[in-house]
Formats: structure tokens, sequence, C-alpha cells
């Protein structure tokens, strides 16, 4: 049996997990440390950024890793996702600014924009190819009421997702169209990501 180079997720994403169990993947979760500012002056799109961001969380765990560990060299994936309409829409800071962020996005049209950065290693450690994409959902939410934003937020803290929400949950009933890949709102486009990863898992 031929030894694979081991798949690293660079994220403490349990939805980013999930997505990669469910299709079958082994893999070791190292989730990235790293300051996550952009460059002083950085006029970059919207995919850019995600880019940008995915390449510093994969960078930074593979300067963390320690070569004996990973004989047959390593792949790490990792994934910036946000939210955008007009600008980059961020994680609320709290219950006000959750309630600001889906009122802003109801009854309107947004994009959930995931940046990729794959780094692949070779035997000697080193980095043999790095691999960079953004992958873009397009949602249109439908009308609802500060109320059931309200009663939403409270029974599902949104503190920890772009946008103030998760399409896998209840608020998906808000959903009145999507083009594109839903897993990528969830937090992982993984049809674009498969055929990079596929050999190179535990």
């Amino acid at each position: 049996m031929t030894e694979c180079a081991p798949l690293i997720l660079a994220s403490a994403s349990a939805r980013r997990k999930e997505i990669l169990e469910a299709h079958g993947h082994s893999f070791v979760i190292i989730p990235s440390e790293t300051d996550e500012s952009m460059p002083d002056g950085a006029d970059f799109t919207p995919e850019e950024t995600t880019i940008y961001l995915a390449e510093l969380k994969a960078q930074a765990v593979f300067s963390g890793l320690i070569p004996e560990d990973w004989p047959h060299g390593c792949t790490i994936l990792a994934v910036d996702t946000i939210v955008y309409k007009n600008s980059i829409i961020g994680k609320p800071v709290d219950e006000a600014d959750a309630l600001s962020i889906l009122r802003t996005l109801r009854n309107t049209t947004h994009q959930v924009i995931s940046g990729v950065c794959i780094l692949k290693t070779n035997p000697a450690f080193e980095i043999a190819e790095t691999i960079k994409f953004a992958d873009t959902t397009t949602v249109r939410f439908g009308d609802y009421t500060d109320e059931e934003i309200l009663a939403y937020i409270r029974e599902n803290p949104p503190y920890d997702k772009s946008g103030s929400y998760a399409i896998q949950s209840s608020w998906g009933r808000h959903v009145i169209f999507i083009a594109g890949d839903i897993e990528n709102v969830i937090g992982l486009p993984y049809p674009k990501i498969a055929s990079y990863i596929k050999n190179f898992e535990l």
C-alpha cells in the first residue's frame, strides 16, 4: 500500500470538519494562529482578500510544523470565507450588530466568497506546489421581521459566523435563491477543492 501525505485542515471550524468528513476524508486539524490583518494600503478585491488570508493561514501552519513528524510530506488546506454586499461583512460583535447585518441582507442579494490555499510539500519538507483560488456563491434572502432576526440570533448565537447566519440552520428558510455551491456558503467549497486533495490524506 502506497503511503499518502497527510491532509491538514488549517481550521477549527466544525462546519469545515463536517464537510470533509461527510465526503469521506481523513485529516488532521491544526488551526491557524496568525494575524489576519490586511497589509497597509492594500486595495484587494473581495476574492483577492479571501485568497490572501487563506494563504496567510496555510503558511502559518506550515511554519509551525516539525519536518520529522511528516516523513511523507503533507498537504495543508486553508480557507477564508466572507460575506459581501457592497463591502465585506464580517462577524458580528454583539446582538445589535447581528441585527443590523441581517437587516442589511433582508430582501437583497449578497455573495459568499471563499478563498482557498492548498500547500503541498515533498518528502524533503519543501513547498512543492501552491494552489490558490476563490469560489463565489450568490444568495438572496426574502422578507423577515426584526422579531424573527432576534429570535434566531438568540437561539443560534452567530458571533463566529460572517454575515450573522448559518444557511444550514433554521435561517435557511429565508433563502429564496441560491446560485453556486451551497457547501461554499457553509464554509468549504468542496467541489473545487476535491480534485486537489483526493490523493493527499491519511
